[in-house]
């Protein structure tokens, strides 16, 4: 069976052509050096680097692509509107929406919280959600219980599309379109080509297709809401709560990645490279980004080298595309340090 990497490099870099740009041997100029040497390596797409408004740096900035699991941060932002309209809460039970829930103690217990942190119990659900799905909702409300529900980060696909099922049924609207009218037009980002099930319902843990420019757009909204102001329609208070983390992983949640334990004598990590197998909370309670960098640098992570990288003190965004599975994150922290 295949494991949540493999379908989504399989879908973003095996059919790209595989493995270009630097080896990864030591000595490789892609290790070290300045930000143009460390973005243009492994099969890049594209790449930018803002200061506020202002590209300061950029090689193919008209570069478009699948952002993969960068599409989370777009569902949380999702979530945080929805909560801002009344429309639902964090820590309402689930089941309350979904019948076929409520007879299962377990699932009674999960919250749209614990999706944003992937906390939720559920089992990660790449094998039955990535192959040829005609509803996605309906499978990933079937997907077993496997943790305690609010005890385990497990990192997969169950905690999203459960996640867009609870937004449709909620909502009243196909959750993509809601998505395109409250968090991509308000940003300003182009409508992308979104990856879907048989009933044409948009994934909301991979799948968004956007441009290096739409994701410097998404980055310095996020960059506006993490230094606690309100834009775009969106509240800068209901977002951090939305992004809050959980015990099980203080490192992650509603989609970013944060380096909240920076300076804590914390480790930093290839977030790619820790997925897989499931890490304990212990590991994730040690572990940082970069402790390098402050400890409000938060980064959006697709697989196969998509980036965002954002620092809301310095109003500064970092972002990428590319193709390839040697992406390392360290680099690319040095050269912006």
């Amino acid at each position: 069976m295949l494991t949540r990497r493999e379908w989504l490099k399989w879908a973003a870099a095996g059919a790209a052509g595989g493995f270009s740009g630097c080896a990864g041997v030591s000595g490789d100029p892609c290790r070290s050096g300045p930000i143009q040497q460390i973005a243009n390596c492994y099969a890049p797409k594209g790449w930018a680097l803002w200061h506020g408004t202002e590209r300061v740096q950029a090689s193919h900035p008209d570069a478009y692509g699948p952002t993969l699991s960068i599409t989370k941060s777009l569902a949380g932002l999702a979530v945080a509107k929805a909560v801002a309209q009344g429309k639902m809460s964090l820590d309402e039970p689930l089941h309350a929406t979904f019948p076929e829930w409520r007879n299962d103690p377990a699932k009674r217990q999960i919250t749209p919280r614990m999706l944003l942190q992937q906390t939720s119990g559920l089992e990660g659900g790449a094998n039955a959600l990535y192959g040829s799905v005609s509803d996605k909702g309906r499978v990933a409300l079937a997907l077993r219980v496997v943790d305690s529900p609010g005890m385990q980060f497990r990192y997969g696909p169950s905690h999203w599309e459960v996640l867009g099922e609870f937004l449709r049924r909620r909502l009243s609207e196909p959750t993509g379109n809601y998505v395109q009218r409250s968090v991509m037009s308000p940003i300003g980002l182009s409508s992308p080509e979104w990856r879907t099930d048989g009933r044409g319902a948009f994934y909301l843990s991979t799948g968004a297709k956007m441009g290096v420019e739409d994701l410097g757009k998404l980055g310095r909204t996020l960059a506006s809401l993490l230094r606690g102001n309100s834009v775009n329609g969106f509240s800068a208070g209901t977002f951090a709560d939305v992004i809050r983390p959980s015990a099980a992983n203080p490192m992650f949640g509603g989609g970013l990645w944060q380096n909240r334990q920076a300076g804590n004598g914390a480790r930093s990590i290839e977030v790619e490279d820790a997925l897989d197998p499931t890490r304990s909370p212990g590991f994730w309670a040690g572990a940082c980004l970069s402790p390098r960098h402050a400890a409000n640098v938060v980064l959006l992570v697709g697989s196969s080298g998509q980036r965002v990288a954002i620092w809301p003190s310095q109003n500064r965004v970092f972002a990428r595309l590319g193709s390839s599975r040697a992406w390392q994150d360290g680099p690319l922290w040095n050269a912006l340090g």
